[in-house]
C-alpha cells in the first residue's frame, strides 16, 4: 500500500503522509469496536463489584477507542497531512496502557490488603510509588508524542523521541517491581499457608500485565529504531504487537474479573489463618497529624517506597522496614466474621 521508506501513499501520486504509510481502513474500526465493547463491560463490572479502582479500565478504552476512530478516520478521508489529526491519535492510542498498568497497580493494591500478612509491600506504598511513577509515564507519553510524530521538525522530533523511550524504560521497570512483588506475595502465601479464590485475582494480573509488557517491548524497540525503522513504516506490527496484547489483555480481565474472587467491601481482609474474614483497617497512615495535613500525599512516603522498591529488587533488606502488618490488636478489635470466598480451593468459579 505504501512504498516503505518514501512516506509517499498511493491515494495520490507524490502526496506526503505523516503516517509513514496508507492507514488501513478496515482494522482500525475492528478494535475501535473491541475496545469500546470492553470498556463498556468494565463500567458494568465496576458498579456489580462495587470496585471503585475499575473504571480506570474504562477510560483506557474510551482513550484507545477515540485514537483508533481517528486512525480510520484519516484513512477513508485520505487525510494523511493532517496533525491535528495524527498527534490526538497517537496520543489517545499511546496514553490507554499506562492507564491499564494503574488499574492493574490498584488490582494488586487491593489484593495485599486483603491478604495484608503475606503482603511484601503495603497497599498505601504500592499506590503512592507505582501510581505516582506511572502519571510521570502518562506525562511523557502526553509531552514526547506530540513532538514524535511531527516528521516537519526534526529537533523536536528527536526530543519526542526521548521522552518516549524514558516512558517506556520507567514503565518496564515498573512492570518488572510489579512483577517481583506480586511473586513475592504469592511465595509468601505458600510460606504461611494462605490459601483461597484470591489467587485467581493474582493469576489474572500475570496474564493482563504479560500481554502490557509484549506491548512495551515492541514500543520501546520501535522508538529506539527511530525514523525510519523497521516497525514504524509497517503498520501491520502496530496491530499484531499494540492492539492484539492490549485488546487481549483488557478482554482477560472482563472474562477473568478480579471482583469475582476479592469481597466487594474494600474493608474486608483476610486473617492469619487463612480462612477468617475481618472488617476494619488492615493498614494505617501512622503518621502524626501534622504530617498528614502538611504532606497529605505522603511526598517522604513516596520516596521511602522508591528506597525500598529499589532494595527490595536489587534482593537487599531496607535497614527500616515501611510494610505494616496488622498486629494482634488490630485483630482483637475488628469485626470479625466468616470468611465465604476465602476457604474455597483454587481453579472455582
Amino acid at each position: 500500500m505504501v512504498k516503505l521508506g518514501s512516506g509517499f501513499c498511493e491515494y495520490e501520486p507524490g502526496k506526503w503522509s505523516y503516517w509513514l504509510y496508507c492507514p488501513d481502513e478496515t482494522l482500525p474500526i475492528v478494535f475501535a469496536a473491541l475496545f469500546f465493547i470492553s470498556g463498556i463491560a468494565h463500567a458494568y463490572q465496576a458498579w456489580q463489584y462495587k470496585n471503585k479502582y475499575m473504571p480506570i479500565y474504562t477510560i483506557g478504552c474510551v482513550l484507545i477507542t477515540a485514537g483508533l476512530a481517528l486512525r480510520a478516520y484519516c484513512a477513508h478521508s485520505h487525510d494523511l497531512q493532517s496533525l491535528g489529526l495524527l498527534i490526538p491519535s497517537q496520543v489517545f492510542v499511546y496514553s490507554g496502557p499506562p492507564i491499564f498498568s494503574a488499574a492493574l497497580y490498584f488490582v494488586f493494591a487491593r489484593i495485599c490488603y486483603y491478604v495484608p500478612h503475606a503482603a511484601p509491600i503495603t497497599p498505601y506504598r504500592i499506590v503512592r510509588t507505582f501510581i505516582s511513577l506511572d502519571g510521570i509515564c502518562e506525562l511523557l507519553v502526553g509531552a514526547g508524542t506530540g513532538m514524535f510524530v511531527n516528521t516537519q521538525a526534526p529537533e523536536r522530533q528527536k526530543i519526542g523521541q526521548g521522552l518516549l523511550r524514558a516512558a517506556l524504560i520507567l514503565q518496564v521497570l515498573l512492570f518488572i517491581a510489579f512483577a517481583y512483588f506480586a511473586v513475592k506475595l504469592q511465595l509468601n502465601a505458600r510460606r504461611l499457608g494462605i490459601d483461597g479464590k484470591w489467587k485467581n485475582a493474582l493469576y489474572t494480573l500475570y496474564v493482563c500485565g504479560l500481554f502490557v509488557m509484549i506491548r512495551c517491548i515492541y514500543r520501546l524497540v520501535e522508538f529506539f529504531e527511530g525514523i525510519p525503522g523497521h516497525l514504524l513504516l509497517h503498520e501491520s506490527y502496530f496491530y499484531a504487537l499494540e492492539c492484539v496484547p492490549m485488546i487481549i489483555s483488557t478482554g482477560y480481565m472482563n472474562f477473568m474479573h478480579v471482583g469475582r474472587w476479592l469481597p466487594k467491601n474494600s474493608r474486608i481482609y483476610l486473617m492469619k489463618d487463612g480462612v477468617t474474614e475481618a472488617e476494619g483497617e488492615g493498614f494505617h497512615d501512622n503518621r502524626p497529624v501534622w504530617k498528614k495535613i502538611a504532606d497529605p500525599y505522603d511526598i517522604e512516603g513516596i520516596f521511602e517506597g522508591i528506597k525500598t522498591l529499589v532494595l527490595r529488587v536489587a534482593g537487599k533488606k531496607p535497614k527500616n522496614d515501611v510494610s505494616r502488618r496488622i498486629g494482634e490488636d488490630d485483630e482483637a478489635q475488628s469485626d470479625v466474621k466468616k470468611s465465604q470466598t476465602a476457604d474455597l480451593k483454587d481453579g472455582g468459579v
